[in-house]
This record gives structure tokens, C-alpha cells and sequence, in this order.
């Protein structure tokens, strides 16, 4: 039995995608989900085909304490996991961030000698590492223990190789780090454009976002990067912002209100209409102040969009600088220097689209962990 311990599952299809393959390989797993909000009961459910499967949703978190109160969330997260799964049964667990559900990972591994395994994600590098101080050294102890360190990007590896925050440890870590990209969903591959004809409209250069509206997005700066070069080129780009929500919801909306050089469309589930939004369109911008991955980036890439993404963030380093332009920091002047860049070399770009298939099919993703779960330390 694997034990997945993951505090977003509900929130992100991108685990459910790993477990209904690891499901469909005849992996027995329970997924345990502890969350703040009630509304996320039942999100991202499963029809396993495995009868002892189950994915435990559990609301113990609170709102506010257990997101500053670390240790005091993970005492939390490990009682209610000993109160509800019979440990006994677990051979492994797959945590899917370091310090939020590496903790938890590490404290049962103690307790019970159940090897694991944890991913390291956004949050992780860029918020508790950062900020953390006092649980940097339980941190590393994560770390030391696992018997794997899985970074989702490229160049979250490369990140923690040089971080001097990590140095002393990183002789007995380094040889755990491993690169597992996330996959996309099996309509993507299905619905792949293998060679996109580019037709250059000197008039009308089509840009598409698809994402929250979060500050850490920076889609307030891709907007008035959009709107300084269109006052310098008399209107020539439109930008389509899909999705919504999120702490900058209502300072994009503002922004963009009576401005036809925006199009707000708002959520789309249907992945059929979300093809048809990148057909229409020229570039996928999402210039990211902080990115484990980016899926959106990898599906606008198997439809033949070239993408802007930030420099040390998401994609960087995992593909080569053909697929599209980075930005070199979040402010407008770069973001406006970057689609300088897209525009002027708008047919310059290419990708290798076998590579993409191959590196981002859960199925083939599903087969690495599995491999990983075996694994001795």
C-alpha cells in the first residue's frame, strides 16, 4: 500500500492524474488530504478499479494558526493519519511537498520505519525555506532522511545544488535528487498539433493567459507590459486572459475594463473551447513570479504555441530556449522586452514534440514513481 500525504490534492487535478494511472497499474494506494476549507470535501474523487484504494479528505486545518504554527500543523496531520490508516498496511509514502507533507512523511518514517519519498515544490524553495529560519534545520532533516528527493522542474534542482543554505547537507542528498516532470492531461497528447503554419498579422499579435488571478502569477504586469507597447505601436497586441479568482482578481479587472486590447473570458472547463483559445493565438504569456512547473505552459507547447515563462522558474532549464522567450525578472520593462522578443521572432521558434510527448504522459510518469516506491534508500 502507498500512502500519498498531500495538503493540495483537492486543489489541483495534477495529483489525480498520477493516482488514476497508478491506479489503472494496479497500485493499492490512499490518498489522505487534510485541508482548511470544507468546500474542497470530495474534489478530485476517484473510481478506483483497486477495492482497498480510498482517498481520505480530512478538514483538521485551521485557517489561520496552522499556516504560521508548522510543527503544531504536522503533530496534527500525524495523529489524525495514525487515528485513520492503519499504518501497518503502508510500505511507502509519496509526500507531495517537503515541508508541508515531508514533515508529516518524515515523523511517521521515525515512528513507524516507512520509507518515503518528497517532492519539492514552489512553496517549499520559495516561501518556507525562505522565511522559515527557525524550521530550516527540520527541513534538511526531510531531506536526509527521504529516500528520494523529487523536483518537478529542472531548475528547482539545479536551485538546491547551489544553494548555500543547503550546502553542508548536499553531499549526503545530492545522489537523491531527481527530476520527475508532471504530465498534462491525456487530451493534450491526444489533441497535439504537431506543426503549427505560423502567419505573420503585422495588424494583430494574439497573446493568451490561462491561470488565477494570484499576485504571485504577475499578471498585473504582463497587462500594462501589454498596454506600454501598444502605446508605442498604436494597439498591435490583444491579450486574452482565461481563468479568474485569486488575491488580484479585482485589481486585473480594473485595470483592463473598457480596454479592447483585453478580452476577460473568464473560467472555461471544457477542454475542447480551451483548445480553440489557443488555435486563435500567437503566444502563451505567464511570466510567473514563482512556478513548480506550469502545466499550462506544456499543453500550450503541444498545440504549437511558443511560450513566455520566467528565468529560474517553471520550464527553464528543462527545454531549450527555442520553445519561446524568459523573462530575466517579473517587472513590466522585462516582460515588455520579452515580447519584443516573441514578435520579432515570431517564426524563429521550435520544439521537439516527441520529447514533449514523451516527458509529460502521465502514464510513462506513472511508471518512474513506481519504479521510486521500490527503490532502496
Amino acid at each position: 500500500m502507498i500512502l500519498h500525504i498531500t495538503n493540495d490534492y483537492s486543489g489541483s487535478t495534477v495529483y489525480k492524474n498520477l493516482v488514476r494511472e497508478l491506479d489503472s497499474n494496479g497500485v493499492e494506494q490512499i490518498v489522505y488530504n487534510p485541508f482548511r476549507e470544507a468546500s474542497r470535501i470530495g474534489k478530485n474523487k476517484i473510481n478506483f478499479k483497486n477495492n482497498r484504494s480510498q482517498i481520505i479528505y480530512s478538514h483538521i486545518l485551521s485557517k489561520y494558526a496552522d499556516r504560521v504554527l508548522y510543527k503544531r500543523k504536522i503533530k496534527k496531520i500525524v495523529r489524525d493519519i495514525e487515528a485513520k490508516i492503519d499504518l501497518k498496511t503502508v510500505k511507502f509514502i509519496h509526500a507531495h511537498t517537503w515541508y508541508s507533507d515531508g514533515g508529516a512523511a518524515y515523523e511517521l518514517h521515525k515512528k513507524y520505519n516507512i520509507p518515503y519519498i518528497v517532492a519539492v515544490r514552489n512553496t517549499d524553495l520559495n516561501v518556507f525555506l525562505k522565511y522559515f529560519l527557525h524550521e530550516r534545520g527540520y527541513g534538511k532533516k526531510i531531506l536526509q532522511n527521504a529516500n528520494k528527493i523529487i523536483t518537478i522542474s529542472a531548475v528547482y534542482k539545479k536551485r538546491m545544488l547551489e544553494d548555500s543554505r543547503l550546502s553542508h547537507i548536499l553531499e549526503n542528498v545530492q545522489q537523491k535528487l531527481t527530476v520527475v516532470p508532471n504530465g498534462v492531461d491525456p487530451y493534450w497528447i491526444e489533441s497535439k498539433v504537431m506543426k503549427r503554419n505560423v502567419v505573420k498579422n503585422e495588424k494583430s499579435i494574439q497573446l493568451l493567459y490561462i491561470g488565477k488571478f494570484n499576485k504571485g502569477k504577475n499578471v498585473f504586469n504582463l497587462i500594462n507590459a501589454v498596454k506600454n507597447y501598444n502605446h508605442k505601436v498604436q494597439n498591435k497586441i490583444k491579450l486574452t486572459l482565461i481563468g479568474g479568482g485569486g488575491n488580484d482578481e479585482k485589481r486585473i479587472l480594473d485595470s483592463i475594463k473598457n480596454d479592447p486590447s483585453f478580452e476577460f473570458v473568464g473560467k472555461v472547463e471544457s477542454l475542447p473551447v480551451l483548445k480553440s483559445y489557443y488555435e486563435r493565438s500567437d503566444f502563451f504569456t505567464m511570466p510567473s513570479k514563482a512556478e513548480t512547473f506550469g502545466l499550462v505552459y506544456i499543453e500550450a507547447l503541444l498545440q504549437g504555441l511558443p511560450v513566455m515563462y520566467t528565468q529560474n522558474e517553471g520550464i527553464d532549464g528543462f527545454y531549450d530556449d527555442s520553445i519561446g522567450e524568459k523573462v530575466e525578472d517579473i517587472s513590466v520593462s522585462a516582460i515588455e522586452r520579452a515580447l519584443e522578443r516573441l514578435i520579432q521572432k515570431q517564426d524563429h521558434y521550435s520544439f521537439d514534440m516527441e520529447q514533449l510527448l514523451e516527458n509529460h504522459d502521465w502514464k510513462r510518469i506513472a511508471e518512474v514513481y513506481q519504479q521510486l516506491y521500490t527503490e532502496k534508500k
